[in-house]
């Protein structure tokens, strides 16, 4: 048997993406030989168990892309934090769970920006182009609305959420 628990434990970059993309991948393989050699093969859920403060946009939307298009099922559980990139990484799962005592955290994406007036105005249309996706995303897989997505932003603040709002909000399917 293949194992099919992964973990997202560090900051998201590339390193800590590439084993859980990696992963999914090959399970999809696994699952997809089998189909093939079995009629009635049937596909055990990759679980994803987030415990993370968030990181790098491109490299989150890369496992949200692998995420998306897997035919095994994958279930993300948060236990402990969720934060910014992890946020989305979450809700991505196909089914979505959260213990009790975890929190959510959702704020306006961050960058550092450097160099000429035209570097400068390039990179701020790019990061208007990730939130852009970020947020459409997370409407996309919750009951949010895009009102208070705007608002959070407006007040520069990061907006801790409850397993219980969670829940409320479409976040999440089920507390544990």
């Amino acid at each position: 048997m293949i194992e099919r628990t992964l973990y997202l434990f560090d900051t998201i970059d590339k390193g800590s993406v590439r084993v859980v993309i990696e992963s999914i991948i090959k399970i999809n393989k696994f699952d997809d030989d089998n189909d093939k050699r079995e009629k009635d093969y049937k596909r055990v859920p990759i679980e994803i168990i987030i415990n993370s403060k968030g990181g790098s946009v491109y490299d989150g939307l890369g496992l949200i892309n692998v995420i998306d298009n897997s035919k095994t099922a994958i279930h993300t559980y948060i236990y402990g934090l969720a934060a910014s990139m992890g946020l989305l990484i979450a809700v991505s799962g196909h089914k979505r769970i959260v213990g009790r005592l975890s929190t959510l955290m959702y704020h306006s994406i961050s960058n550092t920006i450097g160099g000429k007036l035209e570097h400068l105005k390039n990179r701020l249309d790019e990061v208007q182009r990730l939130q852009n996706i970020y947020d459409n995303y997370l409407l996309s897989r919750s009951k949010l609305e895009s009102d208070q997505l705007i608002s959070v932003q407006d007040q520069k603040r990061d907006w801790f959420i409850s397993p219980d709002e969670a829940l409320a909000l479409g976040l999440i399917d089920e507390i544990v």
